[in-house]
């Protein structure tokens, strides 16, 4: 046995020429992956063995104890539902006042995504030393062309 390990530690590092030791980082590698699929297969062992105690668990859980955890679970799906339509009625709200897409409009409150919109606004006033137009319904194209040269084309092509 004590053999054997000289012989693996020998083969992971070898003589160069000049004194210095180079390091078998192939051996190293075969060893990591090893130890790597060891800890794959305990890990998979302990993830049966936790559903089995779980389902153990709610075998033993009375009518009542599984009607909580239901209804707790069903709670926080609303509650979540709710945030999502709030979020969603903030959000339009801002597009309305902004002109921005929703897509660009984020936020956890209403207050967020309006100094969201306002700073991308302002992002925008700086860059191009123009405001964003206007929009009444963001479905839709605005009323006046972006430019110059776009209300031109508009003017031209309208006859």
């Amino acid at each position: 046995m004590a053999e054997e390990a000289t012989n693996t530690d020998q083969s992971r590092n070898v003589q160069e020429p000049h004194g210095e030791q180079s390091t078998d980082w192939e051996a190293k590698y075969r060893e990591a992956v090893s130890h790597s699929r060891e800890w794959e297969k305990r890990a998979k062992d302990n993830k049966a063995a936790a559903d089995e105690l779980q389902q153990l668990k709610e075998s033993q859980m009375s009518e009542q104890q599984k009607n909580e955890a239901r209804t707790a679970r069903l709670q926080k799906e609303l509650d979540q539902l709710k945030a999502e339509k709030q979020a969603s009625e903030w959000r339009a709200q801002v597009v309305e006042e902004s002109g921005l897409p929703a897509n660009l409009i984020v936020g956890d409150s209403l207050e967020a995504m309006q100094e969201h919109a306002k700073a991308i606004n302002e992002y925008v006033t700086a860059k191009t030393g123009r405001q964003l137009p206007k929009v009444a319904d963001p479905g839709r194209r605005p009323q006046t062309a972006p430019n110059d040269l776009l209300q031109y084309a508009t003017e031209v092509f309208s006859n």
